[in-house]
Order: structure tokens, then sequence, then C-alpha cells
């Protein structure tokens, strides 16, 4: 085939603002031209403004150690006006959005990954849930030319890292040149920044806040890349870690307890940085990343630079404080919840104590959300290890009757009940609703309950029970055959592996596993050490997909280095051109092949739902990657009193919007 690549997330604190009026005492009234003159009231030191600020703020911006608004914001800021009709309204400032997490590299806005998630990164454009259309965001405007081969992007300019150094072009012929173009820094360019035939696209500067990116041939999604591009990086604080810039670099690097240069920039620019180096690390979100204390609590504040203001002219966020707080749980987290401790429920809630959240809403102060699920299938997935190190098994699962088997042995229905209300049905992993080449007759490819068939699979590939009927063995060796993976403490819940597992157990095969920190189960994903990925059903949007990376179409199953399920070897041999990675059967081949046409091809075009229409046929008919049921609805909370009687707002309705909201748009009703 031809080679092709691809194209292209405390208890409340109140903070008040106290005027102490000095009066004077004493047995003597003071001479007249003595008298102390009567202290300004402090809004009237205040310099006069366009824009509305938090009052946190207004002390910085007194002292001189901080702009006035005016200065902060862009000569155009974002405007964002809260939409009645998804249950917005202007809102106030102060108080600390409390935010529950389970796992310390995941809470409510993917804070904690590594690329800093919601509240941290900004890109080029926005993807609008709700009109589902592509909206101005750090880029003011931009245009594509006739061909399809370049797209012009104007900065918004005035917007600022939130060290207070303005983003300009400087900082995105640094990401480029300095960065990306860097074989020490990136090894390898991602496809999506190349064009079909492995040439690396251009970026040309053209003045303060115009460039371009051009491509040697046709991209069809290159306009849709905007909600998810960001192609700069801060120059200013990166250039001290670079040696291009600064001969101290190494010194630097050792100082800090790096063995080289590219190390200690990488620390800097790339994965956790944000969380690393916290308020150091220059950002372009609405909250700066704060210091963990011992207890995992991880307390965050607006960022004063933020470049976005509301109808009324006030700059967002309106919340002062963004605190993720670690609880040690799932029941932990719902127990929280029942006695209304915090104000927002960071991961969502089982389905199944829907009933128990319920009934607790009125006396603990909370409003319980059911969220219309809009993911590819339920909360647990699972895919078997493709290139598994283990001979056998490579073989035995890249035999379709195995995978078959596997799902025939599954009781969905039951799952249904047990931990969806019966709210959902058996199916396998669909695009969600909102996508253009969904069909309703998607997915039901052996979803029903057959043990005898998988069975008769099973023996089949010569798995032969044990003497007491009561495990199938290994053929190679004659061992009681045993599987082994690990489940991440956020992506899932222990009760539903629990169940899968007793069903897979009932005919003949047993399955292992521990729940470990995600962290250690993507590196072990990634070392190849598992027979199973697992993780949750959830994908980008539509449009994203099409530009960046449709996860839930071909391998891995999902971002390669957080959350993939299997065939990573696959992946990276079709990104590389061959040069690296595995090469895979010929009909993942064609699956990709389908997806490099499908990339080709704008979105709403007749060709275009039809080979989209082919890659969930190609999915289905294989069980590559595996779920339960249809997706579930999703349980948040949003508390409407806790001690000092406060109330999460402008989250928005769930029938409206599928329930998202903007960060910067919520705020605390006191």
């Amino acid at each position: 085939m031809a080679f092709r690549r691809i194209r292209g997330l405390p208890p409340l604190i109140v903070t008040v603002l106290v005027v102490l009026l000095l009066a004077g005492c004493g047995s003597a009234a003071p001479a007249e031209e003595a008298e102390a003159p009567e202290p300004a009231p402090m809004e009237d030191a205040m310099p006069e403004s366009r824009y509305n600020q938090s009052p946190m703020l207004n002390q910085r911006v007194m002292d001189g150690t901080l702009p006035p608004v005016d200065e902060r914001l862009p000569l155009n800021p974002v405007v964002i006006t809260p939409r009645a009709d998804l249950g917005e309204s202007v809102g106030q400032y102060g108080g600390t959005l409390a935010v529950m997490a389970i796992d310390p590299n995941y809470d409510a806005f993917g804070a904690e990954w590594g690329d800093g998630g919601g509240y941290v990164n900004e890109s080029l454009a926005t993807f609008d849930l709700a009109d589902r259309v592509f909206t101005e965001n750090i880029a003011e405007s931009w245009s594509v030319n006739d061909e399809l081969t370049e797209l012009t992007v104007n900065l918004r300019e005035g917007v600022r890292w939130s060290d207070g150094n303005a983003l300009t072009t400087d900082d995105v012929a640094f990401w480029w040149n300095d960065i990306m173009l860097n074989e020490t820094l990136t090894p390898s360019i991602p496809a999506y920044f190349k064009s079909a035939d492995g040439e690396p696209m251009t970026v040309n500067v053209i003045d303060d806040y115009t460039f371009s990116l051009q491509y040697s041939s046709r991209y069809a999604a290159i306009a849709d890349r905007l909600s998810s591009l960001q192609p700069w990086a801060p120059k200013a604080y990166l250039t001290t870690w670079h040696p291009d810039y600064s001969d101290n670099a190494a010194a630097v690097a050792t100082e800090e307890g790096f063995a080289e240069w590219y190390e200690a920039f990488l620390a800097h620019y790339a994965g956790r940085a944000f969380i690393i180096y916290g308020p150091d690390r220059p950002i372009l979100g609405p909250y700066i990343v704060g210091p963990l204390d011992s207890v995992g609590t991880r307390l965050s504040e607006r960022n004063p630079f933020y470049w976005k203001v509301d109808s009324d002219g006030n700059q967002l966020p309106y919340i002062d404080y963004y605190e993720r707080v670690l609880v040690g749980s799932r029941e932990i987290l719902e127990a929280k919840a029942i006695t209304g401790d915090y104000n927002f429920g960071g991961a969502w809630a089982d389905l199944a104590n829907y009933p128990l959240l319920q009934e607790n809403a009125e006396a603990a102060g909370y409003t319980v959300r059911l969220y219309p699920g809009q993911n590819w299938g339920g909360s647990v997935s699972w895919a078997w290890n493709y290139t598994s190190k283990d001979p056998f098994l490579k073989e035995l699962f890249n035999d379709l009757r195995w995978r078959r088997a596997m799902s025939l042995a599954l009781d969905r229905e039951a799952y249904n009940q047990v931990f969806n209300l019966g709210l959902t049905e058996p199916r396998q992993a669909v695009p969600p609703p909102d996508w253009s080449f969904r069909e309703e007759t998607m997915g039901y490819t052996d979803v029903e309950f057959d043990p005898d068939t998988a069975n008769a699979l099973l023996d089949e590939l010569g798995l032969a029970w044990d003497a007491n009927e009561e495990w199938r063995t290994r053929p190679d060796t004659g061992e009681q055959f045993v599987l082994f993976t690990e489940i991440g403490s956020e992506g899932h819940r222990a009760g539903e592996w629990d169940f899968i597992i007793s069903q897979w157990r009932d005919v003949g095969i047993e399955v292992k596993y521990k729940q470990v920190d995600h962290a250690l189960y993507a590196q072990h994903l990634l070392a190849n050490d598992l027979d199973i990925g697992t993780w949750g059903a959830g994908g980008p949007s539509e449009a994203v997909s099409h530009a960046v990376f449709p996860i839930r179409l071909v391998p891995p199953w999902h971002w390669r280095t957080c959350c993939a399920l299997a065939g990573i070897a696959w992946y990276d041999w079709w990104e590389s051109g061959g040069e690296a990675g595995e090469e895979p059967p010929e009909v993942i081949q064609e699956l990709y092949g389908l997806l490099d046409e499908w990339q080709d091809e704008p979105i709403g075009t007749a060709r275009y739902k039809e080979l989209g229409q082919a890659m969930v046929a190609l999915n289905e008919e294989n069980h590559w990657w595996n779920v339960m049921t249809s997706p579930s609805p999703g349980i948040s909370h949003a508390i409407a009193a806790s001690a000092v009687d406060n109330s999460v707002k402008n989250l928005r309705l769930p029938e409206k919007d599928g329930g998202w909201w903007l960060i910067e748009l919520l705020y605390i009703d006191e």
C-alpha cells in the first residue's frame, strides 16, 4: 500500500476586600492646618477602565505590581455572551471551585493530564458544541486558499501569557524553528504537520500577529485543525534552557538535576511542565496551576492576563480559585456529595447510585444532573494486545474467533440492569449521535448473550478444558490459560470489571487485574506488558477527529501516550511510513488507507460519509475494541448549598448542550 500520514484537552475561599478607615484619637484637637486629609475611598484609587476585574486583583493594581485591566486585555478581547437558552447568565466574582478527583492524574477538566487540560491550554479557535461551528479564540481571523494548502492566521493582538509577555509570531517561529525542527527535541515531527508526501509544512511569519501554515499538497482538514492547534511556545521563558539562545543552558540543566540540556528544556516545555513548575510556567488559560500539598490538594488561581470578557465587560473567569481535592475512592467522593462537602463533582458518580444521590439532594442542598451519554459506548472499553510479546497470545488475539467468543460470552443486558439502571442497550462502539455518518443500525453484531457459541469457538481455538472442566488450558504448554491487565483508578470502576471477568470465567477464561494509578497503567501499556488494554469510551468531536486523529476508528483506538487500547506498534509503523513499529495485518492497513482518504475528503460530502461508515463497519465486524452497551448517562452534582450557602452557576443544561460548560463562565452565587 502507499504510505500516508495523519493530519493531524478547600472549602470555599471567599476573598474579601477590607477597607480600614483610620480615626485619630487624643485629648487635644489638632490645629486646622495639621489636620490629616480624609483617606480616599479605595475605588477612587483605581484607574478608570472600560472593563471590570475581580476585586482580588485591585490591591495588586494599586500597588503597581499588576497593570490595569485595560492594559492586560487585548485590543479586541474575546467576548463571551452568556446564553440564557443554555442556562447561562452574567456572573459575579469570587469564591473557589472545589473539584473532587480520585486519580491524581485526572480531574473534571483534565487539568492534571500532561497537556494541562482545560484550564491551562487554549487553541487558535474553539469548537462551539452547542452550535457545532468553529469560533474565534486566540486567532481573531483566518483564511484558507482555494487549493487547501495554506492556512493564514491573524493572532489576536494584545493576548498575553500569564507572566505578562505578549503572544506574538515570535513565539510561533520559536515553536516551529527551534523546537519542532530541532531533531534533538523533536526526533519525529507529528504527521499532522506533514503533507501526504511526508514533507513538513512550512511556517511563514508575515508580521508580528500574522503567520501561515503551508503544505506542499492538498489538505482538506486544514481549517479543522484550528480547534486543537497551539502553534506557539513561550519564548521569553524557554530560551533559558535552549543552547541556541543561552550559553548557560547546559549549566542550568545540571543545576536543576538534569543530565542533558534537552531534558531540562522538555521538562519546562512539554508534558507535565504546567504541573511541575506551576506559576513559573507561562500559560494562556484562565487558571495558573498552583503547588500540590502533601495530601494531593492543588489550589490554582485566576490568570490576571486572561484575554476574555463577558458581554458586560467583566474580565473572565468569574471564580478566583480552582481547587483540585484528591479523595481516596469513588465511594468517598459520593459520600461527600451526599453530605454536601464540595461544590463540584470532579468525577462522574456511578449511575447505579443515582437513586441514593437523588434521595439526599434536597437535604444536602445539591442538585443531581443526569447528562445524556455522548461517548462511543458505556463506561468500560477494552482491546486485546494484538502485538503481544507472547507468540501464542499474539496469534490468538488476532484470530476473529477469539474476539467473537469473548463478546458472545457477555450478558450485556444483565450488565445494563445492574450498572446502568436499564437505561442503555447491548451494543458495540459506534460514533455519537451527532456524527454525520452515524446510522442507527450500527453496532449490533455479536452483542447477544450466547455462551454456547462462545464455548464452541473457544473449543475450535484449541483452548481445551482442564480435567475438572473448571478452566481452559493453553495448547502450547498445557497450563491454565490466564490473562493479566491493569485498570486506571479513574478510568474504570472495579465492580464493572468484576462483572465482566466473572462471565468470562464461566466459559473457562481467567483474567486477573490490578487497579493502579493511570500513569503507571499507561507506562505498562506502552511497554507492551499487558494482555488487555482498558479505558473509557469517550473521544473528541467529529471535526477534531477529522482534522487531528479519529482515536476510536483506527489503532491504537485512543491517544497513543495516555490511553491507548492496543496496536501501538501498528500505529507507529503507519505514522512513520514503515520505518518504526510493526507491520499490521492487511485488514488494518486497509483501515488506515480508508483513514487517509477520509481525512482528504471535506466533511459533509457523500464520499466522506461513505468512508466514515466503512471504517465503522470494519471495526464492528472485527471486534478490535469493545464496549458493553450504548453510552450511559453520566451523573454530576452542582451543589446548591454548602456551609456558606454557595452554588455553582452556568453549568449548561444537560438537555440543551449535553451538559458541557465553559470553565471561565462558571460562578458561585453567594
